[in-house]
C-alpha cells in the first residue's frame, strides 16, 4: 500500500439512522424530489448501509458498496462513491 492508498480495514453494517449532510453548493447533482420521498430523510445514512471501514492519509472513513437502496440520500447523484468521515457513523453501526 503507497502512503496515498486505501487500505480496507473491515465490512459493516449500520443499525440506525445517522445523518451527514453533504456538501451543499458544491455543484454536484443531488437526488431527485421523488427518490427522496420515497426513502427518506435526506442528508441521512439509512440503517442497513452496508460498506466498508477504511484508512486513508491516516484517518479512517466509511466507504458505502454501490448501488444500494437509500444510498441517493447521502452520496451526490453522479457520484456514487465517497468517503464519510468515521465520525458521523461511530456508534450506529456492527461489524459483518
Amino acid at each position: 500500500m503507497s502512503f496515498l492508498g486505501t487500505k480496507k480495514l473491515y465490512r459493516i453494517e449500520i443499525t440506525e439512522r445517522c445523518y451527514y449532510a453533504p456538501l451543499y453548493g458544491t455543484g454536484t447533482a443531488m437526488p431527485s424530489f421523488e427518490s427522496v420521498e420515497k426513502s427518506g430523510n435526506f442528508g441521512s445514512i439509512p440503517k442497513g448501509i452496508t460498506g466498508w471501514i477504511v484508512e486513508k492519509l491516516g484517518k479512517k472513513y466509511f466507504r458505502p458498496d454501490e448501488n444500494q437502496e437509500g444510498i441517493e440520500l447521502f452520496t451526490p447523484a453522479n457520484q456514487p462513491i465517497v468517503l464519510i468521515p468515521y465520525g458521523k457513523i461511530d456508534g450506529h453501526y456492527k461489524k459483518i
